[in-house]
Parts: C-alpha cells; structure tokens; sequence
C-alpha cells in the first residue's frame, strides 16, 4: 500500500502565459495529480514574441518567469523561478551577424540581470545558461564555456542556483562541468545538469554537482536508478501547443513516479532522496511542510 501525500517534484518546466495552458492551470493540473514542488524556468525571448539581443526584452522574459512561479505558489503549489539566457540566444545571434565580443557583452549583461533580481530574492537561480548541445566549431564552443565560467562565477558572488544547459556526452559532459565548479568553487548542489544522461550521474553527484534525468526520454529513469539515488527529475515541459510530444508535462512526471512506487520500481525512501533530500540539498527550501 503507497502512502497518500507522497513528495513529487519537477526540477526543470517551463511556462507559457501567451501560447500555452500558463502557469494557473499547469499547477492545477500538477497539484491534482499530487505534485507538490516544481522549478519554473526562464524560456527563449522569441518563445514570448519578444526580441533577441534586447535587453529590455530580456527584463520583460525574467518579470514573466517570476510571476509565473508566483501564480503556482499562490495554488498550493511550491515553486521557484530560475531565470537567464539560454545558449541558444547567443548562438541566434552570433548567426545573425553578430561578434563574439558583441554577443558576450549582450549574455553577460543577462546573466548580470539574473544575478540582480537574485540577490533581490525575486529568483531563486540562473540558468538555464550554457553550451549548445548541438554541433558548433571548436571556437564556439570555447566561447560559451567563458559564459560557463561566467555564470558560475557570478551565481557564487550571489549565492545562486545554476541550471545548465549542455550537450550529452556522457561521463566527459560532467566531467567538464565538475572542473568548472571546482575551480569556481560554487556551493555543493548549487549547480544542475539539465537534462542529464544516467551515465554521467556517478561523476557529477559524486562531486557535489546534481544531474537532473529527464523523464520523458524512454528507459532513461530505469537506467539512472541503477547508479543510486543521487539525482533528481525534470519533465522539462514547454507548454507550447504545436509541439505537445516533444516533452511530458508535470503532471504526467508525478503520474509516473508514483507509479514506479506502486510497482515496485522504486521504494518511498529511494523517492524521498530523490524529491526531498536532493531538492532540500539544492534550492535550501522545505519540501514537506
């Protein structure tokens, strides 16, 4: 018999206010369902009809990922907001024409402003910052691991959590991420993998950084239960109508982990590592209460 109120959470989802179900009814669906904790995250400025390489736009995307989190925490439902840009908004606008040294400027000062509403206790972390998980030449990628660096460096100075963005490359993907933080020296936990590979779960948690499984990748969860419990789960969820296959919602990710429970897959401890001791050793919030 599986306990009523189990703890389930979502370590990684969007929302989208202007083409999506938005954040009201993404927590009604998920609280209903039984979920209890989930980390909005920032989308792409072009997701929200706004403009990139516009500051101002930028501003407009984080206010939108704030209130997002606010509208869940206002049904019942624990969230923080998690707000930065994306590689793939240098990456446009290196496409368009844009230098290096341009593109730089424009990311650090979002990262800049993502540390601002930090430190004013508006979000939680940055992310998700990173590196194209898709091919680009040797001197791009360089380039967004400087940005890497960067993050990581500013997130530290504010004391917040970092979501990554990154190519899946097993072992060697995590590898480089824990000499990044080592050299950084960002809090333990402090920074997630997105979208991590079960292969790469033993050498990230095991140097204090947490890999986030996603669990809408089939087999992916049965595979990274077998490295333990040190990592967490993310249904990574766009809310984007005119692609509803391309991730699970929220609130199919508690379904299926409840359902691990009732079959045996998983037991409640290896559930409550999961959903609370690793959220609590992430965000330092209380998922129980």
């Amino acid at each position: 018999m599986v306990r009523e109120g189990l703890p389930l959470c979502d370590n990684h989802a969007h929302t989208n206010p202007m083409i999506g179900i938005g954040p009201k009814e993404l927590a009604r669906r998920f609280r209903r369902e039984g979920g209890v904790f989930i980390v909005i995250v920032a989308l792409l400025t072009w997701s929200l009809n706004l403009t990139p390489g516009d500051l101002e736009s930028v501003r407009k995307m984080y206010d939108a990922t704030i209130e997002s989190a606010r509208i869940i925490n206002e049904e019942g439902v624990k969230s923080v907001a998690v707000i930065g840009l994306h590689p793939a908004e240098g990456y446009e606008l290196l496409r368009r024409g844009w230098s290096m040294k341009e593109v730089k400027n424009f990311m650090t000062k979002g990262i800049d402003l993502a540390a601002e509403y930090v430190r004013d206790g508006k979000a939680m972390g940055i992310g998700e910052i990173g590196r194209p998980h898709w091919d680009v030449p040797p001197q791009v990628m360089d380039f967004f691991n400087e940005l890497i660096m960067y993050g990581l460096g500013v997130a530290k100075d504010v004391g917040a959590i970092v979501h990554l963005h990154l190519e899946r490359n097993g072992v060697t993907t995590a590898s480089s991420i824990v000499d990044m933080v080592r050299r950084v020296g960002n809090r333990p936990y402090s920074v997630v993998m997105h979208h991590a590979q079960p292969i790469a779960i033993d050498t990230a948690f095991t140097n204090n950084v947490m890999p986030s499984i996603p669990m809408g990748r089939k087999g992916e969860f049965e595979e990274a239960i077998k490295h333990g419990p040190g990592f967490v789960v993310e249904s990574d969820f766009i809310d984007d109508p005119k692609r509803p296959g391309a991730v699970i919602p929220p609130w199919t990710l508690v379904r299926k982990l409840r359902n691990y429970v009732i079959n045996g897959v998983i037991n409640e401890d290896f559930l409550h590592r999961l959903c609370v001791e690793n959220i609590e050793r992430i965000y330092g919030i209380e998922i129980t209460k």
